[in-house]
């Protein structure tokens, strides 16, 4: 089943987590690699590591004709053919065998969630639920998945980007910041709420259940000590 517009969680009997897909679940960067050799025959080399956009992990300057060849191919193949994270789909059976229902909440266009939902069962995550945002092309800042969130009221959401954590309010649900380390993060020096980071889904997810197991809640002692929670 695929969605593009919020459900409440007062009508799953399953406890929700929302899980962002690109940076969390599915490998973006190793994607965009993919797709650039198959519109131009060319292998790509990566110039920056720990780059937060594509084009610069692998310093690609597109001018607009190459923009458009490449944006068609993506639109054909690039969503079904994601690989994914290390540990991501361990992560999420862990979850599933646990009794959560996971919701997948991402910003990439409603036109390609069948696309997505596809990639998902290609490697067998237990994920059939797809909410689509998208995002403000004018203000990148503007939190396209704060609405969403709220209104599901998961258990937790983690996000590897985060403004998608901005200016969520009056829920309990869990932010967790799945953290790169990128050094061109975009909103690295920007006062958002979260209340814990982890390298990876799989890491999170073996802390959180073995807390729950032990009757325990996790000790949100990674919060970063300058930011200010919301009320």
């Amino acid at each position: 089943m695929t969605i593009d517009s919020p459900l409440s969680s007062t009508t799953n009997p399953k406890p929700i987590i929302a899980l962002d897909c690109d940076g969390v679940l599915l490998d973006y960067h190793a994607t965009f690699a993919q797709i650039y050799e198959q519109t131009f025959g060319k292998k790509l080399t990566i110039v920056s590591p720990n780059a937060h956009y594509a084009e610069r992990k692998y310093n690609v300057n597109f001018n607009n004709e190459e923009k458009e060849q490449f944006k068609q191919v993506w639109n054909e193949y690039g969503w079904r053919r994601m690989p994914m994270h290390d540990g991501a789909l361990e992560a999420c059976l862990l979850l599933h065998e646990a009794g959560y229902e996971l919701i997948c909440v991402t910003a990439m266009s409603s036109n390609f969630i069948e696309h997505r939902l596809e990639n998902f069962r290609l490697h067998g995550f237990p994920i059939d639920k797809i909410i689509s945002s998208g995002y403000d092309k004018d203000n990148f800042n503007n939190n396209p998945k704060r609405k969403i969130i709220e209104d599901l009221n998961p258990v937790v959401f983690v996000d590897d980007l985060r403004r998608n954590f901005n200016n969520i309010q009056h829920v309990h649900t869990k932010l967790i910041f799945i953290d790169h380390e990128r050094e061109d993060d975009p909103n690295q020096h920007d006062n958002i709420y979260y209340d814990a980071k982890y390298g990876s889904l799989l890491e999170f997810v073996k802390d959180f259940l073995k807390t729950k197991q032990h009757g325990e809640d996790i000790k949100w002692s990674q919060r970063p000590s300058h930011l200010i929670p919301f009320i």
